[in-house]
């Protein structure tokens, strides 16, 4: 409710904005909790508020509509859904920008992967995911070894990984 009440306050005329209505105007309920919320910003939010109404009103009528798109599939999210965007946001934003940067480099290239290659690659990272946890640590282990061997080396040890097969099987009784 508060965002409708923001985005009100800024598609409101600039007299709205203003510290009352004009004499003989009266608002209503969510235009009166709209200037509430604008009376009790600082001189900084409110600058900030007004510079993304200037980048609101330089949208063409398509990026208008995408951003609402957006913002309606936000609010359709689950709480928990939300919660885990949020964490993952706060924990890109803890990172140097150098991490931001491989991380973007990474996701470019995941990308550009052709369909079937990603879908091999999920389903090993799956298949890695249903390793019993030791196991997932010796295969770090292995791989932080395979830093430090020659390219031979490296090759043998990916056609051995290749190769790995959990040792349990699945809810379905498949390996």
């Amino acid at each position: 409710m508060k965002t409708y009440a923001l985005i009100l306050l800024l598609l409101l005329p600039a007299a709205l904005r203003a510290q009352g209505p004009p004499p003989g105007n009266t608002l209503t309920p969510q235009e009166q909790e709209a200037l509430g919320q604008w009376r009790q910003m600082s001189p900084e939010q409110r600058e900030a508020l007004r510079e993304r109404y200037r980048r609101w009103q330089s949208l063409s009528p398509d990026e208008k509509r995408e951003l609402e798109r957006k913002v309606e599939a936000w609010r359709r999210l689950a709480p928990e859904e939300k919660a885990a965007i949020r964490k993952n946001f706060q924990r890109w934003r803890e990172l140097s920008p150098d991490q931001r940067e491989q991380l973007r480099q990474r996701w470019e290239r995941w990308r550009q992967l052709p369909p079937e290659r990603r879908e091999m690659l999920k389903r090993r990272f799956e298949k890695l995911r249903q390793l019993p946890p030791e196991e997932r640590r010796q295969l770090r282990e292995q791989l932080r070894e395979g830093q430090r061997l020659s390219p031979e080396e490296k090759r043998a040890l990916r056609e051995r990984l290749r190769e790995k097969r959990p040792l349990h099987k699945n809810k379905k009784g498949k390996e």
